[in-house]
């Protein structure tokens, strides 16, 4: 899974100079993308002991080659090649890899014992792409947590995200999900409250907007539940309208073009995520994080990255318009129990009637 931060500064980089990978390495990529692993295999094979590629590409040849050995459900050689890798951030990446890989096989144990090795490995690292690959290791352990029926557990994890994360919106949406399971539909309210003031393309922002209207509904505010879906109304319009707009800059003008005016040139990219005012007013930068994280391929040649980008936003137009849909129909089910509050109150004594 791409991390939001190291694959916008590869995008930035890419918009720059050409790659500085092997050709070996390229080619082994695209073995694995096609689902030809045993190609890819070779081709790796060949180039660990030659020598010829410095360290950040031996760790990438190591990477490769474990992502060969989940293919072929050889995990135990998979962590092998995961040990030899020297970056802690990669290493702590192909551990998740093999996490989601053990989870895919109810491998539940095992799963575990890996996702404490990325933590392990990633909190080594003092950055924000180590804080966002912590966080995701603790928002796995949390869906484990309550797949297991184990709500507690859950909202322990889901807590532990950390706020100068990347995944500090999906990680507040789950916690509140952890929180209304352990009968606390109060601070559950108050914790999807908070994810409103992120920008609309991450995780769990529109979701908890939603959740928030079952949340009032089933605690018996149907008033404020009928509000809360009025404003999510007007909300997922608005942001189907700036979706639109930025399609059509992305159109007329490129990606690159927009990235490069939205940082204004010399603006330090690091300093300017840690800044979530920035992502509230650059929808495009949290689009574009959202599309390298959805796996999009950041150093793709431009007409391909606008294409990639335009398709990725099409599907997210199409999501959004599906949220907008479901708080309708919520709001909806708002009215009917609200008449049926109405209809069901006892007549007074003294009334008109």
């Amino acid at each position: 899974m791409a991390i939001r931060l190291i694959t916008l500064s590869v995008l930035l980089c890419a918009l720059c100079a050409p790659s500085v990978l092997a050709s070996s390495l390229e080619r082994a990529r695209q073995a694995l993308d096609e689902d030809t692993p045993g190609r890819a295999e070779a081709i790796l094979s060949g180039n660990v002991s030659s020598g010829n590629v410095d360290e950040a590409q031996q760790d990438e040849l190591f990477f490769l080659l474990a992502k060969t050995a989940r293919y072929y459900e050889h995990f135990s050689e998979a962590g092998n090649q995961l040990n030899r890798i020297s970056d802690p951030f990669w290493g702590g990446m192909g551990y998740f890899n093999l996490a989601m890989a053990y989870l895919e096989r109810e491998s539940l144990s095992r799963a575990r014992v890996a996702l404490r090795v990325v933590r392990s490995l990633a909190a080594g690292e003092a950055s924000l792409r180590g804080a966002d690959l912590v966080s995701r290791a603790h928002i796995a352990e949390g869906l484990l947590a309550l797949r297991e029926g184990d709500p507690q557990g859950a909202q322990q994890a889901f807590a532990r995200v950390r706020t100068d994360s990347t995944l500090v919106s999906e990680g507040l949406y789950l916690l509140g999900i952890a929180r209304a399971r352990n009968g606390r539909l109060h601070r559950a309210l108050q914790t999807w409250q908070r994810v409103e003031r992120f920008p609309v393309a991450w995780p769990g922002v529109v979701e908890a907007r939603l959740a928030r209207v079952w949340g009032y509904s089933e605690s018996g505010y149907h008033d404020e539940a009928l509000a809360t879906a009025e404003r999510n109304h007007t909300y997922l319009e608005r942001g189907i309208e700036e979706l639109d707009r930025l399609r059509e800059q992305v159109r007329t003008q490129g990606v690159a073009r927009l990235i490069r005016s939205d940082l204004e040139g010399d603006r330090d990219l690091v300093a300017f995520l840690r800044d979530s005012r920035n992502h509230a007013r650059s929808p495009l930068i949290a689009w574009v994080l959202e599309y390298v994280a959805d796996g999009g391929d950041p150093e793709a040649d431009p007409a391909a990255l606008d294409s990639g980008f335009l398709a990725f936003l099409e599907r997210e137009r199409e999501q959004l318009v599906a949220f907008r849909d479901r708080n309708l129909r919520q709001q909806a089910l708002v009215y009917e129990q609200l008449a049926l509050r109405q209809t069901e109150r006892p007549v007074q004594r003294g009334s008109w009637e």
